[in-house]
């Protein structure tokens, strides 16, 4: 069976995800890349923008993103089951960035937050996160309306169900 798009991948092959390499944990098992549990973070761990301006030395901490982990098996039976237009690639890894793309964009929409689509590093593929360390400050949602999009995303996708948001390292430099 063929996509609708001119890609020569088949829709087997593209829904097809790897293999199961290892069981999947919640956590990342090297403590290089725990974050604290919990939404707040140490001050170590929070821009300090006042001292960025003032001190040329200052090293500022490497950004987090708070959000839930996810695999590209979990986004591909999203993307299939909601119907979601398939990208015009050539090669299933391409594919794959781009269709976790569109999901997180969908996700977007649906839970009316616009979520950062981060490469984490650990045990996810992907992290569709609510904030970063960064920016927290400026555009934390109110309780009520942080608890309101965290229902929808669970609603929506199967893996967040069971997790409770957390820091995640990148593992591309998003500075």
């Amino acid at each position: 069976m063929k996509s609708t798009t001119s890609s020569s991948l088949s829709l087997e092959e593209i829904y097809t995800p790897p293999p199961i390499s290892a069981p999947s944990s919640p956590v990342p098992s090297d403590d290089e890349d725990c974050p604290p549990p919990g939404k707040h973070l140490p001050y170590e761990l929070r821009l300090d923008r006042r001292r960025l301006k003032r001190d040329a030395k200052y090293q500022k901490p490497e950004k987090l993103f708070y959000g839930f982990g996810a695999n590209i098996r979990d986004v591909l039976e999203y993307h299939r089951t909601h119907g979601l237009p398939l990208p015009n690639c050539h090669t299933k890894t391409l594919m794959w960035a781009f269709i976790m793309e569109d999901v997180v964009k969908h996700l977007c929409k649906v839970c009316r937050h616009d979520f950062q689509f981060v490469m984490p590093r650990g045990d996810y593929d992907m992290e569709i996160a609510l904030y970063d360390s960064y920016t927290i400050h400026r555009e934390n949602l109110a309780r009520d309306e942080e608890e309101d999009v965290i229902r929808l995303l669970r609603r929506e996708l199967d893996v967040c169900k069971d997790q409770e948001p957390r820091w995640y390292y990148s593992s591309i430099d998003e500075d």
